[in-house]
This record gives C-alpha cells, sequence and structure tokens, in this order.
C-alpha cells in the first residue's frame, strides 16, 4: 500500500513553513519592485498642430488656381518627409541647446486630408518634451518655407504642444510589487505541493497505520505548552496499556536519530508513575545519559556499571523528582565493547527480570533502531515495543523496516507514535 497524501497535509506543510512563505513573498516583492528603477524607462511624447498654406498671386491664370489644392497637398507631404529625418532632430536638439540623443523621435500626420501637419515628439525628459514639439514644429516650418519661395509657403503653428505630466516611479514600482507578490505566492505554492508530493515521510499517520496493520498509539505535540503535551502522554499511556494486554514492561525506540523515543519514554513513565504506579526507566542507550538529564536527575551509578558487575541491579537504581518514577541511568563514557553485546548479555536478562518484578511498569529507551542493534537485541526481552517517528523526518521505508525487524528479533510491537505533529 502506498502512503496517501491529502489536502490538508499540503496545508500542514505551509502551516510549518510560514515563515519561510512569508520571507520568500517579501523577497519577490521587493525584487520586483525595484526593477523598475532600473529597467524601466518613461518616455513622454506631445503633440504640435501647424496649418501650412500658400499665397495665390493676384495675377494667377486660372489653370493656377486650379492646381493649388495640389501644389498645396504636395508640401503636406515634403512637410511630413522632413518631419521624419533625422536633420530635423539635430536642428531641434541644437537650437533648444541639448543633446539630440535626449529626444527618442520626431513624427508628423497629416490631419485628415487638410492641409494640416500634427507633429509628435517622444523624449525621456518630460521638462523639456514640449518645447521640443513647438521648436521641431518652428523648424519645420522654415525649412518648409526656404524650400519652397514661390509660391510664398506660410506654416503657423496652431496648437501648442502642452507640458508633459512626469510620471512617478511609485506607482510603477507598487505595480510591479503587487506582481512579484503573486508570482512568489504562485512559485512557493507550486514548490509546497511537490515537496509533499514527493516526500516519502511520515506524514500520515494513520495511513502508515492502515499500511502496516499497526496501532498509531499517540501523537506529540509539536507547539502548545507543556499542558498539551502533557496530555498527550496521558492518552499515549491510556493506549500503550490497553494494547499492552496484560504487560508491565515497553521498549521505546526511535527509528531514526532524534525522533523524540527520550521524551516519549520520560512522558510516558511520568504519566504511569502519575497514576500511582511504580515505574522504572531504564535508559539502555549506553552512548549517552539523556534520559537523566530530561528529568534533571543525577545519578551515581548507570546500566554500564551493573553490566560490568562493578555493582547489582538495586544499587542502580535512583530516584527522580517524579514520584513513583525510578531511573537506571545509561552511559556515556567510552566503552571498550560494543553497547549491543552488553546488552545481549545474560546479565542484562537477568537485570531485566529482577527489576521488572520489583515494578509495576517497567520501561526502557534504546537509540536509533534503524542506526543501530540495540533495540532488536532487547525487544524479545520486553512485552510489548513502541516505535517513535517523527512527522516530516522520518522515512516510510525506514519505519517500515524497523517494524519488521523487531518483529523478527521476537519483539512484539504494538504500535507507534508520531511526534513534533
Amino acid at each position: 500500500m502506498e502512503l496517501f497524501v491529502s489536502f490538508s497535509e499540503i496545508i500542514e506543510y505551509f502551516k510549518r513553513n510560514i515563515l519561510k512563505f512569508i520571507i520568500v513573498l517579501a523577497v519577490f516583492g521587493i525584487v520586483f519592485g525595484l526593477m523598475p528603477l532600473k529597467f524601466v524607462h518613461h518616455e513622454y511624447s506631445c503633440d504640435t498642430t501647424m496649418i501650412i498654406s500658400c499665397e495665390i498671386p493676384e495675377d494667377a491664370q486660372t489653370d493656377y488656381r486650379l492646381q493649388y489644392t495640389s501644389i498645396l497637398n504636395s508640401r503636406v507631404q515634403t512637410a511630413l518627409s522632413i518631419a521624419t529625418g533625422k536633420d530635423l532632430i539635430a536642428q531641434t536638439a541644437e537650437r533648444l541647446g541639448m543633446d539630440k540623443s535626449e529626444i527618442t523621435s520626431i513624427g508628423a500626420v497629416q490631419v485628415n486630408t487638410a492641409p494640416v501637419v500634427k507633429l509628435t515628439a517622444r523624449t525621456p525628459n518630460a521638462a523639456m518634451a514640449d518645447r521640443i514639439a513647438n521648436m521641431a514644429a518652428q523648424v519645420l516650418g522654415e525649412n518648409l518655407s526656404r524650400g519652397f519661395p514661390s509660391p510664398k509657403l506660410t506654416a503657423v503653428i496652431s496648437d501648442k504642444a502642452i507640458p508633459a505630466e512626469p510620471q512617478s516611479n511609485k506607482s510603477v514600482m507598487l505595480k510591479a510589487g503587487i506582481l512579484g507578490l503573486i508570482i512568489g505566492f504562485i512559485i512557493y505554492v507550486c514548490f509546497g505541493i511537490i515537496v509533499v508530493l514527493t516526500d516519502k515521510t511520515i506524514r500520515n499517520s494513520r495511513y502508515v497505520s492502515e499500511a502496516l496493520n499497526t496501532t498509531l498509539l499517540g501523537t506529540v505535540p509539536l507547539k502548545g505548552g507543556s499542558e498539551k503535551k502533557e496530555n498527550s502522554f496521558r492518552k499515549l499511556r491510556a493506549a500503550a496499556v490497553n494494547c499492552a494486554s496484560g504487560s508491565n514492561s515497553f521498549l521505546v525506540t526511535d527509528v531514526c536519530e532524534r525522533n523524540g523515543a527520550a521524551d516519549v519514554s520520560v512522558g510516558l513513565a511520568s504519566a504511569l508513575a502519575l497514576s500511582g504506579k511504580t515505574v522504572l526507566l531504564i535508559d539502555a542507550d549506553l552512548r549517552g545519559n539523556g534520559i537523566a538529564k530530561l528529568l534533571n536527575a543525577k545519578p551515581q551509578h548507570s546500566l554500564e556499571d551493573v553490566l560490568k558487575g562493578s555493582l547489582s541491579a538495586e544499587q542502580a537504581v535512583s530516584q527522580t523528582p517524579v514520584k513513583g518514577l525510578s531511573l537506571v541511568s545509561g552511559s556515556d563514557s567510552d566503552l571498550s565493547a560494543n553497547p549491543a553485546d552488553l546488552l545481549f548479555s545474560e546479565k542484562f536478562s537477568e537485570l531485566v527480570k529482577e527489576l521488572s518484578a520489583r515494578f509495576d511498569y517497567l520501561i526502557i529507551h534504546t537509540p536509533s533502531e534503524a542506526q543501530y542493534p540495540d533495540a532488536d537485541t532487547i525487544a524479545r526481552l520486553v512485552g510489548s515495543v513502541i516505535m517513535v517517528a517523527k512527522y516530516g523526518s522520518t522515512p516510510y521505508h525506514e519505519f517500515k523496516n524497523s517494524f519488521h525487524r523487531l518483529n523478527a528479533s521476537g519483539g512484539r510491537p504494538i504500535g507507534f507514535v508520531t511526534t513534533d505533529i
């Protein structure tokens, strides 16, 4: 059975990564908002209208009067041709005392069929746009007058250019910033969906339970305060005791490193002790003494001392700040032998039998099953095995392999706990 990805898991991903989400949106918004300063250049255009006319001599013949319209039209077409030439740009810039590169273009069109020319000047300089258009019309009129002395041509500016209103970068930057936020949102959402769809870690405990035909004993919240976490251990206590079917010994092991088995061991043991039972917690992690630190206990002896034969099991038991909860601490000293070999010894088996008879409940904590053989070594000695997986961190295939290995080692996995929910 393949793991199923639900919409709620995708939503949970975004909830857990809300800070990253905000950072991504902010970066896209800022970058896009600043881009207009580098790439957007405003261009302004102004229009000047001029009327072209030709005088008709008083003694003009009838044929000339009939050709007047054609003559005037040819002058207008000449004006349009001159307006699009580079010479007009250079002459206009010279008259205004500016660099011709500041003038993007000058163009002209005839208004309908009348002898009226609308001249348009384009420039990135808003303050000079109207002056450029007016000066270009003036220069164009002078060139026409010199080019056509007879009949006398007159070019009069009828409508001067209206000054251009400078455009603010703020509005452009705001629009670009909003666009950046939208693009950032789309990219992050798509990225999040892809991450969840391709992620093979445990995110849906219910489907893991169905896939391996095992029980979800409980979940430990990532946030919510100590009271919420303590209540989660009370729920775990009820489920674990019920599924243990009368057995009073539990093995709590991480699937992978730092999945939270130490916290679960302490939480379950404390919950059992608070119910009025006597509980012994054995830290079988001979590579450290993390349980003692979590309980704020300072034991004088350790499990290592018992296994080496330097003291009895009873002498290794120390009290903790939790009433009814006792501890046999692990060890953080360098061992000459492999911890799994010490735990497989007959001495450890006798220790478990002796101490389980003296307490209402016995809980043994071991490090990562996927990394160390300790849990597989001990599994046969206890009545129930509780596996611990971390939400969004423990690979499903690692959990599956650990589950089968513990069964093969003689253990009885009664279920699992998911941490950091």
